[in-house]
């Protein structure tokens, strides 16, 4: 099993992408396509979080409680149900693939590097991540008149860059010289509002995020970078060349929002039905979701394990 965690800072949405991504888990599970089938582990106290925010997000409120991720290490498994093997096969032809995942917050991350905080060994375990994914809060997105960004964002980038250093750093004590390459996965949250102007500085493409091409997507990648996120954009550039002890493979971009519509007592999600299923989800991009689920199916497929010497 390979691991992958989930950095961002607060207020940047990691609890309502955990309950997003948990969300699109059960429908992938629930699917008749039959391409892929779902299984889902955790602990029994953490599947019960879990539950309590899909059932939030279900009902078109935001999620009132944070994962706790120190406590209880969240984990799932992608699986074909008739025997089939997944479009990631493994050598033997497994039709298995298996991700741990666990969040912690960027300040969390800047505490530990500052300190050198003695961790226990789940959270070891999971700061030796191969993956990491990265929440970038497009809410928060500024244009100033004399420069690219905001204050936020220029604090929020160093702290994205120095998290990527930390995490590198783990990563570069792994026996395993394969297990050295960090794969970054970004997830630019709360694209519903993002402001204009900062549409603008990225370039977003036209239409539904689904019908963006690769190429239309790290475009916008480079975009955020060079706007808002240099000193995190050197970063992978400067150890993608060989000057650290680990090597970076090319950042992927993703795309979450949800539609939010008037309510009383104030805004609320919007939902779809799930006819005919019974149920109701959250309008998001479940294809974003989809995409990501099954890109972690990949890595897990041909990462070795880490952190476990």
């Amino acid at each position: 099993m390979t691991s992958a965690i989930i950095v961002g800072s607060r207020g940047a949405g990691l609890t309502t992408f955990v309950g997003l991504l948990y969300t699109a888990q059960v429908r992938l599970a629930t699917e008749e396509d039959g391409d892929v089938s779902f299984r889902f582990h955790a602990p029994r106290e953490t599947l019960r979080h879990l539950e309590a925010i899909y059932g939030e997000l279900g009902a078109g409120r935001f999620p009132t409680r944070d994962v706790d991720f120190e406590e209880h290490v969240l984990s799932f498994v992608l699986s074909s149900p008739r025997r089939r093997t997944v479009p990631w096969p493994r050598g033997g032809g497994s039709s298995l693939s298996s991700i741990r995942v666990g969040g912690v917050t960027t300040e969390e991350l800047a505490e530990l590097r500052a300190h050198e905080s003695v961790v226990g060994e789940s959270t070891r375990l999971l700061y030796h991540s191969p993956v990491v994914i990265l929440l970038v809060d497009a809410s928060r997105l500024r244009c100033e008149a004399d420069g690219p960004a905001g204050p936020f964002f220029s604090e929020n980038d160093a702290q994205l860059a120095a998290t990527l250093e930390v995490l590198g750093r783990y990563l570069s004590t792994e026996p395993k010289r394969k297990a050295r390459t960090m794969h970054p996965l970004f997830v630019l949250t709360k694209l519903d509002r993002c402001p204009a102007a900062a549409q603008a500085r990225l370039h977003l493409p036209a239409g539904p995020v689904a019908g963006w091409s690769e190429n239309d997507r790290q475009r916008v990648g480079q975009n955020a970078f060079e706007s808002y996120l240099p000193a995190t954009g050197r970063w992978l550039s400067q150890t993608a060349g060989g000057r650290g002890s680990i090597s970076i493979a090319l950042p992927r971009w993703y795309f979450s929002s949800l539609r939010i519509e008037s309510g009383e007592g104030g805004p609320r999600i919007a939902r779809r039905s799930r006819f005919p299923i019974g149920s109701w989800e959250p309008e998001y991009p479940y294809e974003e979701y989809r995409a990501l689920i099954e890109h972690l199916g990949e890595l897990s497929q041909r990462l070795p394990d880490v952190g476990e010497n």
